[in-house]
């Protein structure tokens, strides 16, 4: 993606103008919304969707950390280079469960799996 900060905002904000009219137009088309509800109603509609970016962001941010990372580190209890494989784990963070991914290695010497910290392999 085009790394010119200006050019990234106004995309976004296009994204989050379409995002906010499809999501009122959905809400009105599945009955979610009818006629005209209290505001608590408009406002916990807003709530879910904000929620819903937030874990698609974090997902995508530790996609990219775990990208750009070293693929071998030490294991933690004998100190052989291991390999470093991406993983996904289930983790509910404030917003929702979400799948992160991060990197997972094996030690066949220790039979021990680890998940080394980003220092840990050149981060």
């Amino acid at each position: 993606m085009d790394g010119d900060p200006a050019r990234l905002r106004k995309k976004l904000d296009e994204l989050l103008v379409e995002a906010a009219e499809v999501s009122v137009a959905l809400d009105r088309a599945d009955g979610t919304i009818q006629g005209v509800p209290h505001y608590s109603v408009i406002e916990g509609r807003a709530h879910e969707l904000g929620q819903q970016l937030s874990r698609r962001i974090q997902e995508r941010q530790m996609a990219e950390i775990v990208a750009s990372q070293v693929p071998k580190a030490s294991c933690p209890g004998c100190g052989r280079r291991c390999e470093l494989i991406p993983a996904k784990r289930s983790v509910t963070a404030v917003d929702g469960g979400i799948a992160l991914q991060e990197l997972k290695g094996y030690c066949h010497t220790c039979r021990k799996a680890f998940f080394p910290a980003a220092g840990d392999v050149g981060v």
